[in-house]
Parts: C-alpha cells; structure tokens; sequence
C-alpha cells in the first residue's frame, strides 16, 4: 500500500461518500439487527448518507475553525475517531470492500452492540479491526468514482444543516461553512 493511495483528505473523502446511494442493502439489515442507526435513537439523519455528509462537513468546519485547510488533513483520523458501526459499514460497503472484509465487520459491529446497544465505544475501535484506514482508502481509491466538488457541497450541505438543527453543539461551526468552489486555504495555513 502506498501512502499516495492512503491520504485521502476530508473534502476527496467527503466526495466519494456523496457518491454512495442513501442505503445499502447489507447496511440497513445490520442496523436493523443491532437496532442502531437510522430510524433508532432519535438519530437526526434518515440514512447512513446523510449522517456521513453532515458529520464531514461538520469536520472541514472544524479544521478551517483550527487555521487548517481541510483540503490538507488526511481523512485518516475522521476514520479513527468514528464510532458508530452502521456509519462505518455504510462506507465500507459503498466502497466496495470485499464481501469477507464486509463479513468479519458485520461480526465486530454486532459484537460491539452486545457490549454496547447504542453507538459509542466500543464501537469504532472494534469495527476498525477489520475496516483499518489502509483497507477503506485502498477500496475508495480502487472502486469509487468521487463526484465533483460542486455536487459534494448539494449532497452535503443539507445535511450539515438537518445536523445543526438538531445538535446546538455544532451551530457555531456554521460560520466556517464554505462552498467548495470558494475554498481557500487560511491565512497561515500549512
């Protein structure tokens, strides 16, 4: 694996998942299984799509917030702070990550749900046991035709806003909002 294949930044990532329909089959029976996910938990998302879109551009926000360019931090470590099994499988799924990876992590997010029936830890940590960075960025860049920047942001920022209206925490990222297509890196920024 080459780290050209691994470093995948927030926006480039942002894309690919925008590229992905709203449900997956194997994704929506996990969630029904484990009942986590969409239509669980007073979720604010409808779909596995939308909580992905929102959360990220969530995440650029953050960084330009920092002094960051999003467009220069990896996805990487969005991947390894998730903790939600659905959220992850979705992507992997959509990814196309081979049928036996998708096998092993359907096994580790049921697990995770034994332990703990809401998503949260363990969670992450046990799906990233067989859906480590290095397996989702080689299937996204192997398998994955990312949209455009301009229909990233129409996919995308609905979401953001569904997510801000339901979760105060994230409002005062709004500020740092910035359509792709004016996206610049900060002043000062590496």
């Amino acid at each position: 694996m080459n780290l050209q294949a691994e470093m995948i930044s927030l926006p480039e990532f942002r894309a690919y998942a925008a590229s992905f329909p709203d449900m997956l089959p194997r994704t929506t029976a996990l969630e029904q299984r484990i009942r986590i996910g969409t239509g669980f938990h007073g979720k604010w998302y409808q779909s596995q799509r939308e909580h992905m879109l929102g959360w990220l551009v969530g995440q650029e926000c953050r960084e330009r917030k920092n002094g960051k360019d999003p467009r220069r931090v990896s996805a990487s470590g969005m991947w390894n702070r998730l903790k939600c099994s659905p959220l992850m499988f979705w992507l992997a799924e959509g990814a196309q990550v081979s049928y036996a990876v998708l096998d092993e992590a359907e096994r580790a997010a049921v697990a995770a749900s034994e332990i703990r029936p809401t998503d949260g830890d363990p969670h992450g940590r046990m799906m990233r046991g067989p859906l480590s960075w290095t397996v989702i960025a080689h299937s996204l860049r192997g398998n994955a035709d990312p949209v455009g920047p301009v229909q990233a942001d129409a996919a995308s920022f609905p979401a953001f806003e569904r997510l801000i209206a339901r979760n105060a925490g994230y409002r005062p990222l709004r500020e740092w909002l910035v359509e792709s297509a004016h996206a610049s890196a900060p002043e000062g920024a590496t």
